[in-house]
């Protein structure tokens, strides 16, 4: 497998940041656009593998932004604490995904647009479709992050992550159990993302050969402003405003975004559909062959109700 970047832009963002992206075009003329917005430590030659090239495949013209703090987009932290996974508010994911879809998205837009996110990617992709409610025909997610651990958890986890961004001035000091990438990141066994061994290895592969592409876990600030942008998320009737076909693919052996914890949230919106893929883990896109041929099975089923309706 060619461990090559592929070709690609930088979106200028009006702080002074930048998007990393790249649009991908089928050889015949596309049936309709879709816009990828990979998951934390994700970057677009992963998400290309996992669903840049099969939408191609399918007739799709394809364009996948990294967001901010991950890839070779801008990083909110430098030097030693680059890898540092950080935020200060959510917000500003949604404002830089607003920027580039009415500067690089909608211009010469191949209709209908259709959005895929995973994980903090699909997290970013709903809000932005609650909050804008711009025109796209639908969306597929994969493994949400509308929550992460139970209530009780996720309340103690606010307050220690609360003290130490605000008592402590910790908020760019790596939470518990994060670090930079290796160590256990480099451990299949037991691994809480995917069954299949080499496309585990794709995150250990490409950051060797593209040091600045890795990426570690979360700081202190980066947890406070998830857990607030998932209970503002979360709060009745936030999730009703999305108003769009939504298709949401769930793991039953996911540990990162558990489908328990998350699938409340998920039925808020009018228009889901969800299914349980069996056995599979967080990283859906990136499991077996058996799991991901089932989960395109259900993604054709939803492309082809949304290219009927549009």
């Amino acid at each position: 497998m060619s461990l090559d970047l592929l070709p690609h832009f930088f979106f200028a963002l009006s702080d002074g940041g930048r998007l990393r992206y790249a649009q991908l075009a089928p050889p015949s003329n596309p049936r309709g656009t879709v816009l990828v917005v990979p998951g934390a430590r994700e970057f677009i030659e992963k998400k290309y593998a996992e669903v840049g090239r099969p939408l191609l495949d399918r007739g799709f013209r394809v364009i996948i932004v990294e967001p901010r703090g991950q890839g070779l987009s801008s990083r909110f932290l430098s030097d030693g604490m680059r890898q540092r996974g950080h935020i200060d508010d959510f917000a500003t994911y949604i404002s830089d995904l607003r920027a580039f879809h009415a500067d690089v998205v909608a211009p010469g837009l191949t209709e209908p647009l259709i959005v895929h996110g995973h994980s903090l990617g699909a997290h970013i992709l709903l809000r932005w479709l609650a909050e804008d409610q711009p025109k796209v025909a639908g969306a597929f997610v994969t493994s949400p992050m509308l929550a992460m651990l139970g209530m009780a958890a996720q309340v103690a986890t606010y307050g220690l992550s609360w003290i130490n961004v605000h008592l402590f001035s910790h908020e760019t000091s790596y939470a518990p159990m994060q670090h930079d990438f290796g160590g256990e990141d480099l451990v299949f066994a037991n691994n809480p993302l995917t069954h299949d061994e080499t496309r585990f290895k794709i995150l250990e592969d490409y950051f060797t050969t593209h040091p600045d592409l890795a990426a570690g876990g979360v700081t202190w600030g980066w947890m406070l402003a998830a857990l607030r942008s998932m209970h503002e998320a979360n709060t009745w009737p936030y999730w009703t405003r999305v108003k769009l076909p939504v298709l949401a693919l769930l793991g039953d052996q996911d540990i990162v975004t558990p489908s328990a914890e998350i699938s409340p949230y998920l039925n808020q919106i009018p228009r889901v559909r969800t299914h349980i893929i069996s056995g599979a883990r967080h990283d859906l896109m990136s499991e077996t062959d058996s799991m991901r041929t089932e989960a395109w099975g259900h993604i054709d089923e939803f492309l082809k109700m949304i290219m009927q309706e549009s």
